[in-house]
């Protein structure tokens, strides 16, 4: 008897559950949100775009370390590898409370990345350090610099400034590392993005 009470107590509640929930949520909220919305100054623009950018090469950079340390013979590339994981794990905490500011996740890695990381599984010894060297290290420091260094004069959230300024010179001397790991390595210009 108390089974079938329950069953009937337990059938309306879920019978008024979507009655109830309904009549909670605000109408029009997606709309009004919209309409109470300011669009992005130029500076927040570009502060999010370097958030993303940043983020995305921080994620390779990391990927890509991860598998130097396993596909690598070369002590200086893996020690290249580790430095690259080691300012990651300081670094990207910092970087993930100034995206979550901004209402942003984690981006995911770019298909330009991800067939890098792919490509690089496939291989070993030298053609895998020079492929890791010229493209995870020195090619997308390169572009994190560059875009660090345009962020750090036109950047108007202070925070976000300071926390460019204290990763510029930590990428830098590991730009530098990644000349002296491969003495050939590529340290051609980028453009920043």
């Amino acid at each position: 008897m108390h089974t079938a009470i329950w069953g009937m107590v337990a059938a309306a509640a879920l019978a008024a559950l979507p009655a109830a929930a309904t009549t909670a949520r605000a109408p029009g909220y997606a709309a009004s949100s919209v309409a109470d919305a300011k669009p992005l100054t130029p500076a927040q623009r570009l502060e999010r775009r370097f958030l993303q950018l940043s983020a995305a090469n921080m994620r390779f950079q990391a990927e890509g370390a991860r598998v130097a340390l396993t596909r690598s013979n070369n002590p200086a590339v893996k020690e290249l590898a580790h430095s690259l994981l080691a300012r990651q794990q300081t670094a990207q905490p910092e970087l993930l409370r100034l995206l979550h500011a901004r209402g942003m996740a984690m981006p995911l890695a770019t298909n330009e990345h991800a067939k890098l990381l792919k490509q690089l599984a496939k291989l070993n010894g030298a053609k895998f350090d020079r492929l890791y060297v010229d493209e995870v290290v020195i090619k997308s420091y390169q572009v994190d610099i560059s875009n660090y260094e345009r962020v750090a004069l036109q950047a108007e959230d202070p925070v976000l400034k300071a926390w460019v300024e204290r990763q510029l010179p930590t990428l830098r001397l590991q730009f530098a590392k990644a000349g002296k790991a491969l003495p050939n390595a590529s340290l051609k210009p980028q453009r920043a993005v």
